[in-house]
């Protein structure tokens, strides 16, 4: 507990007490709820733990008596958990603020809070708790209240009960590189005594250990299939991918080794085979990292809550939101989400639309108006009436829309498809052209220098190269705050030209906006009127007014909000006015601007019937934004596309240069076509956005980023997730994926270098298959090496 000028901080949750009146000893508490929490913890000694905690920024969380009653629901009950057999359950939640072994051991210790709990796991990495409890003894909603009190709110979206969750774990890749791992480890160590003999092992032995090999290599073909199926389907549809020539490479191995070990012509080349086989799928475990905490592909659900207040008669009820139907009447409380397109029925309604359209000014609603799923309202609960069903609102019939769609293939990267077509037809040339040369003259050297060539052919440095390179970007991006989805995206940011940044909440930062004054200096009477004013107000533009206002206020007996219009209130009897130019300029003189500022835009205050000024709400920009786009200009066409009002328009222009190409009041689908159109010109198109009105845009662009204030909060559909701190750093970022994309092309041209070579001495009948077959790790080592080296090294232009 803190108590700080005079005003009393609760112990539990930090929220100021409205009196001393609860307390235990010098510990004061905000409520009796929080008292109880605090007093549960220390009974159980884990108060030391919650203090750890609190150090960390967990702060403890309060909750409505009935917010969570939609979870003694057995149809969403079912629909979360995993399983409920003989009194037992189970269910995973995901709680975005565990940061700290401290928050670990306490919610992996809610069995000395809740005796129904009888066990509780936390993934640290993905922020889940998994917990088993007694369905009997305690409930999932008990459960849940738990949580949010000592700081743990999960967070519960319809996302959650509209499908279960997949979670892909590789399982498959993982047993394939146990197999090729356990076979290329046995397999060296039987070579070794081979190696280090010269070749003059006794014959008993050397036969031995030849069929042991053998042995271990049928496990491991078994392991490479993933890459003789993708060759296989890429030559069924008349395309040749980097897995043709892979797979020939795998298969010549593996078939010549069968050969001289069956019919005792030599020891094969398993060592190389199993190695080959094994690095690949290492690097296809690089190739595939992903971020598992975090979502790239949200949709519209994973914005609404899973319930709503339904209200029935008098009374009112905690329903799913599956569960709205037409011509329900919901309670909307403030900073509440618009379920289903529906029409208010009482109170003031200011529908906070800027994450459906990207209009940062919130819109005024009377009753008897429409109100669009997906608006926020904003200031005190209304009650409204749906007129459509959940999935049939505005919002989810234009997300579930086909121009919404962006149908995901599974990625072959251009550059190892350019190189692969071209490749394999030049080996399988080389190797049939040195067959017909030697075989009229020596059928062994003639079956040995084929060989060759096509073990010298395997392209197992270009096979590696890219999950490597792009690999290592992956992870030095995310490092940075910048999570791609995958190589793909790398390589794609790489060839970028025209960039379309959102306004809101992309260039400028989300909620900050800030109200600046223009006109009369006002007297110290006139700020405590508009300070006063402000205060009694609930419209957002005038609590944004009262909260950068520094002065007293005083209490208002004439006060009068006028809907549509402004304030007004008598104050020792002088008449003020806050509000619309045409409801405040009673003298006509504040229209007469002839600024960009429309006087729509602005807040006018007038003090009897004579304006003394005006409030032009400006939204803040980001953090090193001009530098940003300084830096984006020298080398791609930038534009700004926003669904907000113009206002800002000549303020952008004076700030990011007259030759930005600027567009104002678009629509989702707006958007979505002017990428198309961008796209249908041939231009490779990156969009950064935050809000659904961007979702189709994301999904249509060549490169969709959204950027969000933290990675736990929803993001729309995207190819990255960017954290908006990190902006700054963008131009450092597309910076390295050029880079990593250079790298790729170094490496291809060491490849071609070796091969060419190889092939030379290999059509010369110079290279023993075994010298090739001990050249080819050695390449993808080197070219390993090569990759993670040099894009590390680029990498420190990111952190600077």
């Amino acid at each position: 507990m803190t108590k700080e000028n005079d005003t009393l901080s609760c112990y539990h949750c930090g929220d100021e007490c409205p009196d001393d009146a609860v307390r235990i000893e010098d510990k004061y508490f905000c409520c009796n709820g929080c008292k109880t929490v605090y007093q549960l913890l220390s009974d159980v000694n884990l108060g030391s733990t919650f203090e750890e905690t609190r150090a960390a920024g967990i702060k403890a969380s309060k909750f409505k008596e009935k917010e969570f009653e939609f979870l003694d629901d057995e149809k969403i009950i079912n629909k979360i958990i995993h399983f409920s057999i003989n009194e037992r359950a189970k269910v995973t939640l995901y709680l975005p603020q565990i940061y700290c072994s401290a928050c670990l051991y306490l919610v992996e210790n809610l069995n000395k809070l809740d005796t129904g709990i009888i066990d509780s796991k936390v993934n640290f990495l993905k922020k889940e708790a998994t917990i088993l409890y007694n369905d009997k003894q305690t409930s999932l909603r008990k459960i849940v209240e738990l949580l949010t009190a000592i700081g743990y709110r999960p967070q519960l979206n319809y996302a959650d009960i509209e499908k279960p969750k997949s979670v892909n774990y590789n399982k498959n890749l993982y047993l394939k590189i146990g197999i090729a791992g356990f076979a290329f480890g046995n397999v060296m160590l039987m070579a070794f005594p081979e190696y280090l003999s010269g070749g003059n092992l006794e014959p008993d032995i050397k036969e031995f250990m030849g069929y042991i090999t053998m042995l271990l290599s049928l496990p491991v073909m078994y392991a490479a299939s993933d890459y003789f199926k993708s060759a296989y389907t890429s030559l069924k549809v008349g395309h040749v991918n980097i897995d043709v020539p892979l797979s020939l490479g795998i298969l010549v191995l593996f078939v010549r080794s069968i050969v001289d070990i069956w019919f005792g012509f030599g020891s094969g080349f398993v060592d190389s085979l199993t190695g080959l086989v094994f690095f690949l799928l290492v690097g296809k475990i690089f190739q595939q990292k992903t971020y598992h905490n975090l979502s790239f592909s949200r949709d519209y659900k994973s914005y609404f809550p899973l319930s709503v207040i339904r209200m029935k008669g008098e009374s009112e009820e905690y329903a799913a939101i599956s569960e709205i139907n037409v011509g329900d009447r919901l309670l909307i409380r403030n900073n509440e989400i618009i379920p289903a397109d529906s029409i208010l029925l009482s109170g003031k309604g200011m529908i906070d639309y800027s994450f459906v359209t990207g209009e940062s000014k919130a819109v005024e609603i009377i009753s008897g108006d429409k109100i669009f799923a997906g608006g926020k309202q904003v200031g005190n609960s209304i009650t409204i009436e749906t007129i459509k069903p959940f999935n049939q609102s505005y919002l989810t019939e234009l997300w579930n829309s086909d121009s919404f769609r962006k149908f995901d293939s599974t990625y072959i990267s251009n550059i190892s498809n350019k190189a692969a077509k071209y490749f394999t037809f030049i080996i399988l040339v080389v190797a049939v052209l040195t067959l017909a040369f030697w075989l009229p003259i020596d059928l062994a050297n003639a079956m040995d220098a084929f060989t060759t060539v096509l073990i010298i052919a395997c392209p197992c440095a270009i096979a590696l190269s890219m999950p490597f390179t792009y690999g290592t970007a992956l992870r030095i991006l995310g490092k940075n705050q910048f999570y791609v989805k995958n190589d793909k995206i790398v390589e794609y940011l790489s060839f970028i030209k025209t960039i379309v940044f959102d306004k809101t909440g992309t260039i400028t930062e989300l909620n900050s906006n800030i109200p600046e004054y223009e006109g009369k200096e006002l007297g110290q009477d006139d700020k405590i009127a508009l300070k006063s004013l402000t205060r009694n107000s609930t419209h957002p533009i005038s609590r944004m007014i009262f909260d950068n206002l520094e002065s007293e206020h005083i209490d208002l007996k004439d006060f009068e909000e006028v809907p549509g219009k402004g304030t007004e209130a008598i104050i020792s009897g002088v008449n003020y006015k806050l509000g619309n130019a045409k409801w405040v300029d009673t003298m006509g003189m504040s229209l007469k601007s002839n600024e960009h500022f429309s006087a729509e835009s602005r807040v006018y205050f007038s003090k009897n019937g004579e304006v003394l000024g005006h409030f032009v709400i400006k939204s803040k920009l980001r953090n090193g934004i001009e530098d940003i786009i300084l830096n984006l200009k020298k080398e791609h066409k930038l534009i700004i596309l926003s669904g907000d009002n113009p206002t800002e328009k000549e303020n952008l222009q004076r700030i990011f240069g007259d030759d930005i190409e600027m567009h104002f009041n678009r629509l989702p689908q707006d958007k979505l076509n002017f990428i198309k159109e961008l796209q249908s010109k041939g231009e490779k198109v990156m969009m950064i956005g935050d809000g659904l009105n961007d979702a189709g845009a994301l999904k249509q662009s060549d490169v969709g980023i959204a950027v969000t204030e933290n990675t736990s909060n929803f993001t729309p559909g995207s190819d990255a997730i960017l954290v908006a701190e990190k902006m700054n750093r963008l131009s450092n970022f597309i910076q390295l994926a050029k880079d990593s994309v250079n790298t790729v092309y170094w490496s291809y041209l060491i490849s071609v270098l070796y091969h060419g070579i190889g092939f030379y001495f290999a059509t010369q009948a110079m290279l023993s298959p075994l010298i090739a077959a001990i050249l080819m790790p050695v390449s993808s080592v080197s070219v390993v090496l090569l990759t993670v080296s040099k894009v590390t090294f680029h990498s420190r232009k990111v952190n600077t």
